[in-house]
């Protein structure tokens, strides 16, 4: 028997069929969910969405290319595979279920073996293709980020560069030393970025193994700070810290201060000079929740769901017209997910927005 977390949907009006069918792919390993008729499967869809459908074509009332129809006009489930379990075998028949979106039929009686491998199959080519659309999804959301939010600073940089070397700007001007400043400025964005950018595509590489054990949270909040020091001090921001030195939890260390690099980092990019950002940490139950909260532009909800919920590439300016890439929000949700940990985002507009990461104390599984 294999180990599987797919789930599949069976319909059939024949309960003997219905149990026969069940009964051997229970054995195989797969969780199954049983119906027997369309409007009894579409209810259920309406609480689980399913890794494969088994559809009967003959049922009474919605029969299986209707109820295919109709499951297919649902973008929830446009990509999932249906397989037609059928007694007929004409070539019509056949070409009926194809056009209805089935990708595969099995004959009545089926052979067991048919059967186990089939479902294994499409399974295996679902989850291959949806490994790809990640995979074009994630390039042209780098691309993005390449094209607009890393060529611009560097022509700029390079455009200053050489005005510099055609000795177009008195090296002993008080507007030479402030040009100096915003190239310094520019470079240390851009920098910021491209670890960004070395995360995100760390994340996307599945043979990355983290090195999760027990890390002081202090040292981590810490650090972030000291990288994003001189941010805090052009805006004059006052930043409050209460994190007890003692307190851990358990995590990958690079991970997870990439998170609070990237909270923090968008704290000080929407809190207007002058502003106030508070961390605290407390030990609450089974987590260490960390909070960073400022007095900044905040968010409505809707932004709060773009962002951190779908994984949109949302990006705007901070309030000193800072750049961004949007790409921080997917490092931030996807990183404490592969921690195990909760992400909270609280955030009203014009009253600050705060962000609380739980992360386990312990290797509790």
């Amino acid at each position: 028997m294999r180990n599987s977390s797919d789930l599949l949907l069976i319909v059939d009006d024949n309960i003997l069929n219905l149990q026969l069918t069940a009964g051997i792919l229970k054995e195989e390993g797969y969780l199954i969910s049983l119906a027997q008729d369309g409007n009894s499967a579409l209810v259920q869809l309406e609480t689980i969405v399913p890794d494969l459908f088994l559809l009967d074509i003959m049922m009474p009332g919605m029969d299986g290319l209707e109820l295919c129809r109709t499951i297919k006009s649902n973008e929830k489930f446009r990509d999932i595979p249906v397989i037609f379990l059928t007694a007929k075998n004409q070539t019509e028949d056949l070409t009926a279920g194809f056009n209805a979106g089935g990708v595969d039929y099995i004959t009545k009686p089926f052979v067991r073996e048919e059967l186990v491998i089939r479902i294994k199959n499409h399974l295996e080519l679902s989850k291959s293709r949806k490994k790809i659309i990640e995979m074009v999804n994630t390039r042209d959301k780098l691309y993005s980020v390449i094209a607009h939010d890393i060529r611009s600073p560097f022509s700029n940089i390079v455009l200053t560069l050489n005005t510099i070397s055609e000795g177009f700007l008195d090296p002993a001007s008080d507007d030479f030393m402030e040009i100096i400043r915003d190239l310094e400025k520019s470079a240390n964005e851009t920098w910021g970025l491209l670890d960004n950018l070395l995360d995100w595509t760390r994340l996307q590489n599945e043979s990355v193994i983290l090195s999760f054990k027990q890390n002081m949270i202090f040292p981590i909040i810490n650090h972030s700070l000291h990288l994003l020091r001189g941010n805090i001090e052009e805006k004059k921001l006052e930043v409050i810290t209460d994190i007890p030195e003692t307190l851990e939890a358990f995590f990958d260390e690079i991970s997870i201060m990439s998170v609070f690099r990237n909270i923090i980092n968008n704290a000080i990019k929407f809190t207007p000079p002058g502003g106030k950002i508070k961390i605290e940490a407390e030990e609450k139950e089974d987590y260490a929740r960390i909070s960073i909260v400022d007095s900044g532009v905040g968010m409505d909800d809707s932004i709060v769901k773009r962002i951190f919920t779908h994984n949109e590439h949302y990006t705007t300016r901070g309030t000193n017209k800072e750049p961004g890439s949007g790409l921080g929000t997917f490092i931030i949700k996807d990183f404490v997910e592969l921690n195990k940990g909760i992400l909270e985002v609280k955030s009203e507009p014009g009253s600050g927005t705060s962000i609380t990461v739980s992360l386990r104390l312990t290797d509790n599984k």
